[in-house]
């Protein structure tokens, strides 16, 4: 059990970012004892942010972490993003992590001239990784989690799948500048709902603590007031008795010291439902500072045969049951705010 006031904060950010303990424990001492422990990007840098989470959203591959991602290391100015790079029955040949990543890029069709992809968006390659900065913008995310080579490798795959489909990458096109194509699109990049996007990124290592991960994906809407309604499913396997699979995640998400600055509007709780009935709980949040846009949490539970596929490849199952993290009973009772016995 972790007693003193900085352990306890190196643990709500070692379970939102995924990161190691050492690495979570080092970051706190460094804070002041009441700085947030997740800064939230700057006003440039939120919506890449924000475009990378849309792109990751409803994966084209299997992943067993929430959207592949392994950990993040977030800045002001910058964030790390790790993937996992594992052959995770890949049901299509030549399909990776660095293949669905290099997806995000810009493109366009140069018969019509329509754009797919982060508008603005290009890439360097920088101390062994790739990092993506948008035009004209301060700030860059980098992708780390395989070797740059795979990059290439992936980006020669799929730039010869594009040009049989009539696309070009913008970059090779545009190197420095917007190309004609994303001008018609560069305003999506200020979506006034790209902050939550953002935190949700940032955050991702702690959908785990909700249950053995199966699968996740996430899509937006129109919002009831301003902005976009961002929706999370996360489908899972609850290895805790209810309510506890979901409280905890519900807890850190709202923490002051890690979580983002949202309050819940609803919750529906369907723990009690049988053990064989696929319903889920809904968490429901909206900004605390009055920001535009919207958050539903979906924890759509697993069991009894509902699960059986999932179990069907053993290796792959046991590997998802790995990254389960529990969230411990001393977090459970809101900021780590215990007078401090470091």
């Amino acid at each position: 059990m972790k007693t003193t006031r900085i352990e306890r904060r190196a643990q709500k950010l070692q379970l939102a970012t995924g990161m190691a303990w050492t690495t979570a424990l080092d970051q706190v001492r460094k804070l002041a004892p009441t700085a947030p422990l997740l800064p939230e990007a700057n006003a440039d840098l939120a919506p890449l942010e924000s475009g990378i989470l849309n792109h990751l959203a409803w994966p084209s591959i299997s992943t067993r972490h929430p959207w592949g991602i392994r950990k993040v290391d977030p800045r002001p100015d910058s964030l790390v993003i790790t993937f996992e790079n594992e052959d995770i029955n890949r049901e299509v040949p030549g399909e990776s992590m660095t293949r669905h990543l290099v997806r995000a890029l810009p493109r366009f069709d140069t018969r019509t001239g329509e754009p797919t992809g982060i508008p603005g968006a290009r890439f360097t390659i920088e101390n062994g990784h790739v990092v993506i900065r948008q035009i004209d913008a301060a700030g860059s995310v980098t992708l780390a989690g395989f070797d740059v080579a795979e990059w290439f490798t992936a980006l020669d795959l799929q730039t010869r799948d594009d040009e049989s489909a009539g696309l070009t990458l913008s970059q090779h096109q545009s190197p420095r500048t917007l190309h004609s194509s994303e001008k018609l699109w560069w305003n999506t990049r200020d979506d006034e709902s790209s902050w939550l996007a953002s935190g949700l990124l940032r955050r991702a290592a702690l959908l785990r603590t909700i249950g053995v991960p199966l699968s996740t994906t996430a899509w937006t809407n129109p919002a009831q007031g301003a902005g976009r309604e961002w929706i999370v499913e996360y489908i899972h396997e609850p290895l805790v008795q209810f309510p506890l699979h979901h409280d905890g995640f519900a807890t850190l998400l709202t923490d002051p010291e890690c979580g983002l600055r949202i309050i819940e509007t609803d919750w529906h709780c369907g723990c009690r439902m049988p053990r064989e009935y696929g319903y889920g709980c809904h968490f429901y949040a909206r900004s605390a500072d009055g920001l535009p846009g919207e958050l539903q949490v979906r924890f759509t539970r697993r069991l009894g045969n509902r699960l059986s596929r999932y179990k069907a490849d053993s290796a792959d199952y046991e590997a998802r049951r790995k990254l389960y993290r529990r969230v411990p009973a001393q977090l459970l009772g809101g900021p780590s705010g215990a007078p401090s016995t470091a």
